[in-house]
């Protein structure tokens, strides 16, 4: 199994109808030196308090109400190409994601989740003994 296939078992979207005024993020998702998976967001618009980030029965989800007020209230918009609404996407995360110990930040518009994993999913080397 190469490195793409492995992530694919740990982190996996799941299907999902977002709806009209509801937009699925844009992700990348790759593997840090320590083993720990990466997934990384782009919610424009999105803060801290907005977002709302839940790990249930293996399926991890991520929603946000993202506002962009570009203009102000001194003027009217006449066209906008900004993103306003809601957030929404699901991924099924593996029992080696350690979902105790998920971490996230939000940068820019990305948010960053750190998802280790579990201990008794890391490589470990076993020592052989002689006799």
């Amino acid at each position: 199994m190469d490195e793409q296939e492995t992530m694919k078992v740990r982190v996996g979207a799941v299907r999902h109808d977002p709806g009209e005024d509801t937009f699925s993020p844009l992700v990348d998702i790759y593997e840090a030196e320590d083993g720990t998976t990466v997934l990384s967001a782009e919610i424009p618009g999105a803060t801290a308090d907005s977002l709302d980030i839940r790990v249930d029965k293996g399926v991890l989800s991520i929603s946000a109400n993202a506002h962009r007020d570009s203009c102000g209230t001194d003027y009217t918009r006449t066209y906008s190409g900004f993103v306003r609404g809601q957030y929404f996407r699901t991924f099924a995360i593996s029992d080696e994601i350690d979902r105790d110990n998920i971490q996230a930040s939000l940068a820019d518009g990305v948010l960053a989740l750190r998802l280790p994993r579990a201990a008794a999913a890391k490589t470990r080397k076993i020592e052989i003994t002689e006799e």
